[in-house]
């Protein structure tokens, strides 16, 4: 048996073991004990980004009402989890968890995020464990989440509105040949075709249908163009006008949607229809030319 050095260095891992015992435990699903900064944003970004995973999942598979109940679970989820690990928090630097409560004041629930916790042990318990480089990398996704979040909140409702235009504009593109029906007929005639039949077109509006437009219809030589079940849900059903007006020289002008009367010209029609009036369409939506 070989003789051993009662002065050598031990050989076991009893300074980890010591080391491991002066951390504390990490409890999510709890209000005792301390969390870090780091942690305290982490696990914060992480529950938001799982919850709109799920939802968004949720949403495609089972519909949208199964998505709204999953999100209200997962708001009082969330709503509980970040109390108990605002708690821990004001553990960390020893403070009361009554101090939790600063987190619903705008700005100064920012106070969580920066003040550090004891560097030792406090009346809350054991130092929390070193972050991992999960906890780093999760912590780091704050800053990118929330430039990629003021981009969505401009980008989203700017190129909604972009689609719903082009939607419409597919109305003005097929309205073009009623309109000139319109006009060689009251070239002929010197009169507003009273409908479809009398501009010379099939009498089924539908025909003049698109993939976003349901029907063209011309009424006492008024464009109607409705827009279908295809087009975006703020348009469908709804109408585009576009007026007729004879100027001085005889030529055919036309007043688009909420656009004003063109100057020096009169109506084809002496009916009380004015474009303006029939377009229901939000001017937001409308092209240019057809916008007040």
């Amino acid at each position: 048996m070989q003789d051993r050095n009662p002065y050598a260095s031990p050989r076991s891992q009893v300074a980890d073991a010591a080391g491991d015992a002066d951390f504390g435990e990490i409890r999510i699903f709890s209000a005792a004990g301390r969390l870090g900064r780091l942690r305290y944003i982490g696990y914060g970004m992480g529950l938001w980004l799982v919850l709109s995973l799920v939802v968004g999942l949720v949403a495609a598979v089972a519909g949208e009402q199964a998505a709204g109940m999953l999100t209200l679970v997962g708001y009082l989820l969330i709503f509980v989890v970040s109390i108990m690990l605002t708690i821990q928090r004001s553990h960390d630097f020893d403070t009361s968890g009554w101090l939790s409560l600063l987190m619903f004041v705008p700005l100064v629930n920012l106070i969580f995020w920066f003040i550090p916790g004891t560097p030792g042990e406090n009346r809350f318990g054991k130092r929390p464990p070193p972050n991992s480089v999960g906890v780093v990398l999760l912590a780091c996704i704050l800053p990118f989440v929330f430039v990629v979040g003021i981009l969505a909140a401009i980008a989203i409702p700017a190129y909604q509105d972009y689609t719903i235009r082009a939607q419409v504009t597919e109305g003005l593109n097929l309205a073009a040949v009623a309109k000139a029906a319109v006009a060689e007929s009251f070239e002929r005639l010197d009169v507003a075709p009273a409908d479809r039949t009398e501009a010379g077109m099939s009498p089924d509006a539908g025909d003049s249908s698109g993939t976003y437009v349901d029907s063209v219809d011309i009424d006492r030589g008024m464009v109607l163009v409705t827009y279908g079940s295809a087009a975006n849900t703020v348009i469908a059903g709804k109408v585009l006008a576009l007026q007729p007006y004879v100027s001085s020289d005889k030529s055919i002008v036309w007043r688009c949607g909420e656009s004003a009367a063109p100057r020096g010209a009169v109506a084809m029609s002496d009916g009380s229809m004015t474009a303006s009036l029939v377009t229901d369409i939000d001017p937001r939506h409308l092209p240019s030319a057809c916008r007040p």
